[in-house]
């Protein structure tokens, strides 16, 4: 059995290095110490450590980086934000320790949640990805695709460790009547946190994006600013495994299977994303619904809802697009409503472009209250991003139609899949 790492083992390391010393690199260690211990020990021991890489995302100033060397043996490569792009072989730092250890730390720069990663598919056992996605301003799931990628398919692990948004002391917080959103940072908009996440989004976001996740819970972390006369209480409540979902920080360990999904959970009770739209990643010839990967909806459809296999109503008229690769025809499976709203329902699906040069439109009638699939032609000059708009004639409005219901929305079909096909 592996000797377990120790906050002394951590600190004793780290104080042979003179770069680790500095005034404010010690005053970083004061509040990350916790952290770094339980992810060091929350790294998975794997054979042949010499031939085991490693991707660490934010390493800068390298603490996590030295102690995973140092600890495991492994290969740990690191990627920097912009800001240290200095060029080729200047991306380049040594640490050298009082016992002559050295560590030769070569970088690549990008911006992670907008540049497409800067490494081979299926070219690492793990991603080391800790206290980085609160920091991120636009696309958390491109962070999560691009970890996929580069990590060895349903063998390699993401490890995450994030602060939590749902937290007992957000919610002291708020009782006390303070704001509990992070300050805003004079360094930059990337220094400061924006977007906090539960334990329960992260494994939501994560099994949408098309990982396994196998460990996530939240850790009480000393660094925070604890109220110490809740002390007794909050360990008894902790003992009794009452707070695994409101402690101080998130640790999530996951494994990559299959194709990765651009996912973009809009809808209660995991609402990570709005405008999903304006991603604009148009890359499925077919959208399911229950995948999340709302960003080919354009506008027209309101939130998911996981009955029927999970699905979205339309209102009125709706519009999506479609990735085309020559497909011949496309299908629409939906949900017609509720009877009292007529025995028919009528409609028309329109495909072409945007420009409404190249496009064809096809009525439909069908029961209601029946599920449907129904096939149209594509036409022949279709381009590759297809706009299909789906149309209903007779939108319903059930709390019109039942006095129980308070369901004022407009609706027109709940479509589950939509399809290309050859």
């Amino acid at each position: 059995m592996m000797q377990k790492i120790t906050r002394r083992m951590v600190k004793d390391y780290l104080a042979t290095f003179e770069w680790f010393r500095e005034p404010a690199k010690q005053g970083y260690l004061a509040t990350a110490i916790d952290r770094f211990t339980h992810t060091l020990n929350l790294i998975p021991r794997l054979p042949n450590p010499e031939q085991v890489k490693v991707l660490e995302i934010g390493g800068m100033p390298y603490f996590m980086t030295v102690l995973i060397e140092k600890f495991f043996g492994y290969d740990v490569q690191v990627a920097n934000e912009p800001t240290y792009e200095y060029g080729g072989e200047k991306n380049h730092q040594v640490l050298a320790n009082d016992h002559g250890e050295t560590y030769d730390i070569r970088y690549k720069t990008m911006n992670i949640e907008y540049d497409p990663w800067p490494y081979e598919d299926n070219s690492f056992d793990l991603v080391i990805y800790c206290e980085v996605i609160e920091h991120l301003v636009y696309d958390p799931t491109h962070t999560l695709v691009e970890a996929h990628r580069v990590l060895k398919k349903d063998s390699g692990k993401l490890l995450i460790s994030t602060p939590n948004a749902l937290s007992y002391m957000a919610l002291l917080q708020m009782l006390r009547g303070e704001n509990f959103f992070p300050p805003y940072d004079g360094y930059s908009h990337y220094a400061r946190h924006h977007r906090l996440f539960s334990t329960d989004e992260l494994i939501h976001l994560l099994s949408k994006v098309g990982y396994g996740v196998h460990t996530c819970y939240s850790v009480y972390d000393t660094s925070y600013s604890h109220p110490r006369r809740l002390d007794p209480l909050i360990k008894l409540l902790m003992r009794r495994g009452m707070l695994k979902k409101r402690l101080d920080v998130i640790y999530l360990l996951a494994t990559p299977h299959g194709e990765a999904r651009y996912a973009y959970p809009d809808s209660r009770p995991y609402i990570i994303y709005q405008d999903v739209q304006g991603y604009r990643r148009i890359i499925r010839s077919t959208v399911r619904m229950a995948d999340e990967e709302s960003a080919q909806l354009v506008n027209g459809f309101h939130e998911l809802e996981g009955w029927g296999g999970g699905l979205r109503w339309t209102g009125k008229e709706a519009r999506l697009f479609l990735k085309h690769t020559n497909e011949q025809s496309l299908s629409l499976t939906f949900y017609s409503g509720l009877a009292t709203r007529g025995d028919k329902v009528n409609g028309k699906v329109t495909i072409g472009d945007q420009g409404n040069v190249h496009e064809e439109s096809h009525p439909f009638t069908v029961s209601s209250d029946t599920w449907q699939t129904i096939t149209f032609p594509v036409p022949a000059d279709a381009p590759a991003e297809l706009l299909v708009t789906i149309r209903v004639d007779n939108p319903m409005i059930p709390a019109q139609l039942d006095k129980n219901s308070q369901d004022g929305r407009e609706l027109g079909i709940a479509v589950r899949e939509i399809a290309l096909q050859k």
